[in-house]
C-alpha cells in the first residue's frame, strides 16, 4: 500500500484510490470495535474487570492499526473515519461512516463532520498513483 508522505509533519495524504482500498478492512475493523465496546459495558455490569480488561486490550490493537494505517478514527459508535488528503490545494480530510457505501464526502481540517461536503466534479482530490 502506498501513500504519499511528508516527511516536514509525519501525515500520510490519502487519495480517493488509496482510501477506497482501506474500506473493507476498516469496515471490518470498525464492526468489531462496536461488538467489543457493547462486550465490554455489559460485562462491565456484571464487575467482569478480567474480562472487560481483555476485550480493551483487543479494542486498542485495532485502534493502534487504524492509526499506523494513517487513518483517524473520529467515533466509534457511529464508525466515522477521516482520511488525510489535499483537497482543493489545501490540506483536508476524505469522511467516511461506516454506513456510506463509497467516500462521498469531505470536509476542511478545521470543519469537522458538520462541514461535510458532497466530493463532485469539480473537487480537486490531489491523486498519487
Amino acid at each position: 500500500m502506498e501513500k504519499a508522505f511528508s516527511e516536514e509533519v509525519n501525515v500520510f495524504y490519502y487519495d480517493l484510490k488509496l482510501a477506497r482500498e482501506q474500506l473493507p478492512w476498516l469496515r471490518r475493523a470498525l464492526e468489531r470495535l462496536k461488538e467489543l465496546k457493547t462486550d465490554a459495558e455489559n460485562l462491565a455490569l456484571f464487575n467482569d474487570r478480567e474480562s472487560v480488561r481483555a476485550l480493551i486490550k483487543e479494542a486498542d490493537q485495532i485502534i493502534s492499526e487504524i492509526s499506523k494505517r494513517g487513518v483517524i478514527l473520529r467515533d466509534i459508535s457511529i464508525g466515522l473515519v477521516d482520511f488525510p488528503s489535499i483537497i482543493n490545494g489545501k490540506p483536508a480530510y476524505l469522511c467516511w461512516k461506516i454506513d456510506e457505501e463509497d467516500i462521498s464526502f469531505w470536509h476542511g481540517v478545521d470543519e469537522g463532520f458538520s462541514g461535510r461536503k458532497r466530493i463532485t466534479k469539480r473537487t480537486e482530490v490531489l491523486e498519487f498513483t
